[in-house]
């Protein structure tokens, strides 16, 4: 070949070269990454095969009606999986949720369903084990854990154990079904409901129709096994456990029992997962985590006084950081195995929404979805519904709305209290850039892209002297990641050394702002990090890793 010919090439290869070099600087710069394209776009999201995931928490009843019975039901569920998971976790067409926790759903004359008649079917409102069965293979295929509702500190008064047992006690007979409760003669309990036409009196600590079970007795615990084992070999991942906090009576302290519980369930499936409710005092809770159950809820950083929803309102995220940083050392204290439960609002309490501005409810949302351990979003939290009133259980369960123009005709409790969402409802909010539901699946997805961010241990906190600029150094399988929040009103410029995280990538960004106030194109509105410099909006996270 002519010399002047491979010159000419020499200096074509050099012309496209730098073509790219600037196309790949421009790229990191408008993107806010040190290499490559925007990280929550192009970083692979792995299906979880462990207990780690991202829950989603549904109420049956109030999810969605297939059937214009005015109920949700399993067959509406189903309807709705896509858009909870497509089964294709890089889709990005999806919610991103790999873990469904289903509220009550065994037989009950109660709408709510804490007090439980049968064991062992579906409530005919909500379907048959038949549909059930066809829901749980649907989850299958995505990948989707289920656990479910387990009601084992009490029953329903019309259970036929119970029953039996005060047919027995008014013949006298005290060693028959009665030792499957808490019966005495004479009123000496703590809450004494009466046995009619008896001297009896039993233990119902929330109401005369939810009569506590004895959990010292074995016939109690053979029963439990039984249920245990039914809904295991059904396929289900593992149980929310109700009021773990009232297990104590006569003979077991609680932390004995749930021991019990964990280790016969464990033996017909050793990866069951459990999380057990409890909203006593954080000591109370980290002292409950020695009884081996996976999980207990996080409720000194929920509820509408707790860290997380009190930091999204003032954006103090240092004093945040050293919080959490606490509570995870002192459940893995008490456990190894320890997997922290992390929400901001549940079925018993009011909607995030009815405290926080949509920019508020934003950065919380970014505070406990980058937490280690489980995270568990309520239904209808990702768009933003308010309950309709805060003085009742039945208005912080209304129904999801899935079209502001079409909404849904389902009741609670004999009430249909469904307005219109003011941010819109899923149909409204897939169409809008920055809206709560697109920054939802935007903070999924960067956890989900991100596996030390719940499996991790927190190994230290970030060092700042801005009350607003707070984080932490997670660890896990040899990867250390920082998480950083920063809640001022301004943009924060922070050089990220070597000292402070090794020849750091950035991971994935999000700025918490109101949908109308986006502006996609400007500069001020994204996390950025060139030159080792991370540049932070107002209210904003950002997650890099030592590369």
């Amino acid at each position: 070949m002519p010399l002047n010919a491979i010159k000419g090439i020499d200096n074509m290869k050099k012309v496209i070269s730098a073509i790219l070099l600037i196309c790949i600087t421009l790229s990191c710069v408008l993107c806010g990454c040190s290499t490559g394209g925007d990280p929550v776009d192009t970083n692979e999201v792995l299906k979880s095969n462990d207990k780690y995931r991202t829950y989603y928490q549904i109420w049956i009843g109030s999810f969605c009606d297939s059937d214009g019975d005015e109920t949700g039901d399993f067959e509406g569920i189903i309807s709705k999986l896509d858009y909870l998971n497509d089964g294709d976790p890089n889709s990005g067409d999806d919610l991103g949720i790999d873990g469904i926790w289903l509220s009550p759903m065994m037989p009950s004359y109660s709408y709510h369903k804490y007090n439980v008649e049968d064991y062992f079917d579906i409530d005919p409102e909500f379907g048959t084990l038949k549909i059930f069965d066809k829901f749980m293979a649907e989850c299958d295929k995505r990948g989707i854990s289920v656990i479910i509702d387990l009601v084992v500190n009490h029953s329903a008064s019309n259970h036929p154990y119970f029953e039996k047992a005060c047919e027995e006690l008014r013949e006298g007979n005290e060693d028959g079904y009665a030792k499957y409760y808490n019966f005495k003669k004479g009123s000496d309990f703590t809450h004494n409901r009466s046995v009619t036409n008896s001297d009896y009196y039993y233990e119902g600590q929330f109401s005369p129709e939810m009569p506590d079970w004895n959990l010292s007795y074995d016939g109690t615990r053979e029963y439990f096994e039984e249920i245990v084992k039914f809904w295991l070999e059904r396929g289900v991942d593992g149980f929310r456990l109700d009021a773990v906090k009232y297990f104590t009576d006569a003979k077991t302290d609680g932390i004995e029992f749930m021991t019990w519980f964990y280790d016969m369930a464990q033996s017909y499936n050793p990866d069951v997962y459990m999380v057990g409710e409890d909203w006593d005092s954080a000591g109370a809770i980290y002292d409950k985590y020695e009884s081996g159950i996976d999980s207990f809820f996080n409720f000194k950083f929920a509820t509408t006084t707790g860290d997380y929803i009190m930091t999204g309102r003032n954006g103090q995220t240092k004093s945040f950081a050293n919080s959490l940083k606490r509570y995870n050392d002192n459940i893995k204290k008490r456990s190894k195995t320890a997997i922290n439960a992390n929400f901001l609002t549940n079925h018993d309490m009011p909607r995030v929404s009815n405290t926080l501005f949509e920019e508020e409810n934003k950065f919380a949302a970014a505070l406990y979805f980058m937490s280690p351990g489980n995270s568990f979003t309520y239904y209808g939290e990702e768009i933003g519904i308010e309950a309709p009133n805060t003085t009742n259980d039945a208005s912080y369960r209304t129904a999801m709305i899935w079209d502001n123009d079409n909404l849904p005709n389902i009741y609670v409790n004999g009430v249909a209290e469904v307005v219109e969402n003011p941010l819109g409802g899923v149909k409204q909010q897939l169409e809008e850039e920055n809206s709560l539901l697109n920054t939802y699946r935007r903070l999924i997805k960067i956890r989900n892209q991100n596996p030390e961010i719940a499996r991790g241990d927190i190994t230290d906190t970030f060092e700042s002297d801005d009350i607003y600029l707070g984080g932490y150094y997670v660890e896990y399988e040899g990867e250390k990641l920082l998480v950083l929040h920063y809640g001022g009103d301004e943009v924060k410029e922070v050089e990220i050394t070597d000292d402070i995280l090794s020849n750091a990538e950035f991971r994935g960004g999000c700025v918490a702002t109101k949908a109308e106030d986006y502006d996609a194109n400007a500069e001020s509105w994204k996390v950025t990090f060139s030159n080792g410099v991370l540049k932070m909006p107002a209210m904003s996270t950002a997650v890099l890793k030592a590369k």
